[in-house]
């Protein structure tokens, strides 16, 4: 029998890290989807399909105790589809970002013998039961970098209404020949 409760929300992407694991100083990770963990997170995001996502990363770990610092960088690349808000064909696209962010244990920033650099940093995001999602936290920098209003390429709104109004006949027309034939 399991004696984990279920996870309330089910993460698509999850690479949980524990902190502790991590050496002082840098240790890189990679980090690539599997098709199963693309298509959960097409659906999680509502792309038509999400091709691959893959990640390079580079974890700095500083602090000790119960004061424990992370802080992340590097690059994700992904190919998608999404579908045009004008024409509702699919499109393409190529996300390559900078992604850049710090986990922080929640233990109180006096604690005796460590300090940070910066008094006024960014606290960043909670280590939370001494570990981290690297997956999850991928997953979210790529929702922030996928275009909301996707358009195909060379359709411009203003051109789209102009040739919907040319193409389609207009629904009076017939009552207007009605209305000029003899009687």
């Amino acid at each position: 029998m399991n004696s984990t409760p279920p996870s309330p929300v089910e993460i698509e992407f999850s690479r949980p890290v524990m902190v502790e694991a991590l050496s002082i100083g840098d240790s890189r990770k990679r980090l690539e989807a599997t098709p199963e963990e693309c298509a959960a997170l097409a659906e999680r995001f509502g792309l038509l399909t999400l091709q691959n996502l893959t990640a390079d990363l580079m974890l700095h770990r500083s602090g000790h105790g119960k004061r424990i610092r992370i802080t992340l960088k590097g690059t994700i690349s992904a190919d998608l589809s999404q579908t045009c808000v004008v024409t509702l064909d699919p499109v393409a696209a190529r996300i390559e970002a900078e992604v850049e962010t710090i986990f922080d244990s929640e233990a109180d920033e006096a604690e005796e013998g460590y300090e940070f650099d910066d008094a006024h940093e960014d606290p960043g995001d909670p280590i939370i039961d001494g570990g981290i999602d690297l997956g999850e936290t991928v997953a979210q920098f790529l929702a922030l970098e996928i275009d909301p209003f996707p358009r195909k390429e060379g359709v411009d709104e203003e051109e789209m209404k102009l040739e919907s109004k040319d193409s389609s006949p207009n629904p009076f027309a017939v009552l207007e020949k009605l209305k000029n034939q003899p009687k």
